[in-house]
């Protein structure tokens, strides 16, 4: 069957093209169909971009501490043109990879704007062209969310997609949300001498991720030099000839700041405007595609994969997704798990998690808690990255590992460990019996579970 199966993908991310590759490899013919540039948002606006650019932002922080190390550094000078240059050159090299991985396995690759015709065509808006398949993948990810406050449409007010196009550095910003991107943004202008104020509606940066590791966080943001503004609400925007002033307000309070650029990252919603999905009647709720565990929407044989679906919008995820479609659309039937699935920030300190946080956990587990604060790390006194912890969430009866939060240095590659481990229902007595290396920052997780076992070896 899968030899004789033409799949069509709507959207070249990094739901669509993962799902491409593993199509072909299992021998269907696949046409993949992309509006703009192979990578999607990923690749070309969002992951790997923002982490080039606070690469950079490290390397700065690097050279202010060089003389922690014994090293004089005479100072430096940020050409920021160099910065996004690089920034650029990582993104086509990567995005070249990808063109290339798709030629290799024969996936025909049609640049246009795809709408439905009916649950087998789609027709090609620039040329006419019509495409018919057996099976349909819909992965035409998100864009930027926007807010409706006056003078939001002003030049001046940037999204993300914008941010990642500028030419110069601006003198000071005023950032509309304190999510993951917008805390991203904050950390690398920052460092690269730009004067930063976050704006945030809800209590805390970063709300959804663990409270504790949230607010931790944001106490080293602030610590970094950053303004951090909570519980705010952004009533307009006034634009004047050399600044911008956002008001907002604080209960009943009402405040101004002013910067030289307002940036907006208020989240992202799906992006299914152009498909014409009316057509065939594919069901939506709350501004993104329904489907079912294995990713088929309701008209047969048509999937939806990624943030077109909403929910959890990371690019991982919308890989798994887009191979999980693929083998459900080839006969393989096959269920999308979403126990363990990573979550990560590149600040510094990076923060990545995995499973429930402590408040999700108490609402129905008798639970327990395990800490162990990076100070008591060798690795982290080395490398003299001090600030953080690993936290484990683990169930009091049978000792379930039910999540892993973790604030400090690769944090982000760590987290690998806990999600591996909560893929196979590990207990916290595993965890902490697993003989970590030494010395690695991943010390720290196994003196976190030993807490819950009898006792960490390096704590009072």
């Amino acid at each position: 069957m899968s030899e004789k199966t033409k799949i069509i993908i709507v959207g070249g991310g990094v739901g669509g093209y993962p799902a491409a590759i593993r199509a072909a490899r299992m021998g269907a013919e696949v046409t993949l169909i992309e509006r703009a540039d192979l990578g999607g948002t990923c690749l070309n606006r969002g992951c790997i971009p923002t982490k080039a650019l606070l690469q950079a932002g490290n390397v700065i922080e690097t050279m202010k501490e060089s003389e922690l190390y014994g090293i004089k550094c005479k100072g430096y000078e940020l050409n920021f043109g160099a910065a996004m240059a690089r920034k650029d050159a990582v993104v086509s090299q990567l995005c070249n990879g990808v063109k290339s991985l798709l030629g290799a396995k024969k996936v025909k690759v049609i640049k246009g704007t795809a709408s439905f015709v009916d649950a087998k065509t789609l027709q090609i808006a620039e040329t006419g062209e019509k495409v018919k398949g057996d099976k349909i993948i819909i992965a035409s990810g998100s864009i930027p969310s926007k807010i409706p406050i006056e003078g939001i449409d002003h030049p001046d007010v940037m999204d993300s997609d914008k941010v990642l196009e500028m030419a110069a550095l601006p003198n000071s910003v005023v950032i509309i949300g304190g999510g993951v991107i917008g805390v991203e943004f904050a950390q690398y202008l920052n460092s690269m001498g730009c004067a930063v104020t976050i704006i945030e509606m809800m209590p805390h940066l970063v709300f959804g991720v663990d409270k504790e590791i949230a607010e931790l966080l944001q106490k080293l943001v602030v610590k970094s030099g950053i303004k951090v503004i909570t519980s705010a609400s952004v009533k307009s925007i006034a634009h004047k000839k050399a600044e911008n002033i956002v008001t907002y307000a604080v209960g009943d309070k009402t405040k101004t700041v002013s910067a030289e650029k307002v940036i907006l990252t208020v989240g992202r919603k799906p992006d299914f405007s152009l498909l014409n999905i009316e057509k065939i009647g594919v069901k939506t709720e709350k501004g993104a595609i329904v489907v079912n565990d294995y990713m088929e929407t309701n008209v047969p044989n048509v999937y939806a994969v990624g943030d077109v679906i909403g929910g959890i919008m990371l690019a991982h995820l919308a890989s798994a997704e887009g191979e999980c479609a693929v083998h459900n659309a080839l006969g393989e039937k096959q269920a999308m798990k979403y126990k363990a699935v990573p979550a990560c920030i590149y600040t510094t300190p990076e923060v990545a998690s995995v499973g429930l946080t402590e408040e999700k956990a108490r609402e129905s587990y008798d639970i327990q808690v395990g800490r162990f604060p990076m100070r008591g790390v060798g690795k982290a006194l080395v490398v003299n990255e001090v600030d953080g912890m690993v936290k484990i969430v683990a169930d009091k009866k049978y000792g379930e590992v039910l999540g892993v939060h973790i604030i400090g240095p690769h944090a982000t590659d760590m987290i690998a460990e806990a999600v591996l481990g909560m893929n196979m229902e590990m207990t916290v007595e595993e965890l902490a019996h697993t003989i970590h290396p030494h010395p690695t920052i991943s010390e720290a997780v196994m003196e976190a579970a030993l807490t819950l076992c009898g006792g960490a070896i390096h704590m009072p």
